[in-house]
């Protein structure tokens, strides 16, 4: 039997973070082959340098093999009945919701899907996830964790260049009734493409200014007054509805 969306989601984010791990751990290992393999004839095991080293190498050792333990373990199973959604809205079940996600995947109505960052073809896509449905918007991570945001919670969404990062940095902002989300990327074209997606089905209220300079202005006020953030949606969006 075929998995359903949820859970073909958690299973591609548990392989993706084992092979994470198992090439870390060839590549820590290999490392050490190779430090060994320069020190080999300064290595005295009888001299309590060397028995430092050795102690030190085989502490290292151990603390790897427990985080491949812990990866392992972590990633032992599928997320089901929507264990691995977040509602900070609480509007309902995990498991309710997860079955309204699926029902939507299962009749093909995903809006969109777009990872945060761009692949090149036949590198599997990781990391961060942005997915539209008919009812959510949902943002993936890569810890197996999907945050799930009901369409009428959102203000605005937006792709916000520069800031802190450099000028080789974009955000994708999503304001909504509670507080502000916001993902990071690197290829500004991709993220941006991303927000013209996500604004045939939510409309950008603010399509009249330039997101460059407002998104750094609302960001502030929404952080400072969520009221007049507020005030300043509605009166865009009275603009737009009487157009």
């Amino acid at each position: 039997m075929a998995q359903e969306y949820l859970a073909q989601e958690s299973s591609k984010v548990n392989r993706t973070y084992r092979k994470t791990l198992f090439r870390l751990t060839a590549v820590f290992f290999i490392l050490l082959a190779f430090i060994y393999f320069l020190g080999r004839n300064s290595f005295d095991l009888n001299a309590p340098s060397g028995r430092e080293i050795l102690l030190i190498l085989k502490i290292l050792i151990g603390i790897m093999l427990l985080a491949i333990a812990v990866g392992l373990f972590r990633t032992r199973r599928t997320a089901m009945n929507g264990e691995n959604l977040f509602l900070p809205f609480g509007e309902d079940t995990k498991e309710a919701v997860a079955k309204k996600i699926n029902q939507e995947a299962a009749e093909g109505r995903l809006l969109m899907e777009e990872y945060i960052d761009e692949f090149a073809e036949g590198k599997a896509p990781h990391g961060e996830k942005v997915t539209l449905t008919p009812s959510y918007l949902l943002l993936g991570s890569d810890r197996n964790k999907i945050t799930v945001i009901p369409r009428n919670k959102i203000y605005w969404i937006c792709a916000q260049v520069g800031q802190k990062g450099g000028p080789f940095y974009v955000r994708l902002l999503i304001f909504t009734e509670n507080k502000m989300y916001a993902l990071t990327g690197v290829d500004i074209e991709h993220v941006e493409k991303i927000a013209e997606k996500l604004y045939q089905y939510i409309p950008n209220v603010f399509c009249d200014y330039d997101p460059f300079l407002l998104s750094y202005e609302l960001e502030k006020i929404f952080a400072k007054d969520r009221a007049e953030f507020v005030k300043l949606y509605e009166i865009e969006k009275a603009k737009h509805v009487t157009m």
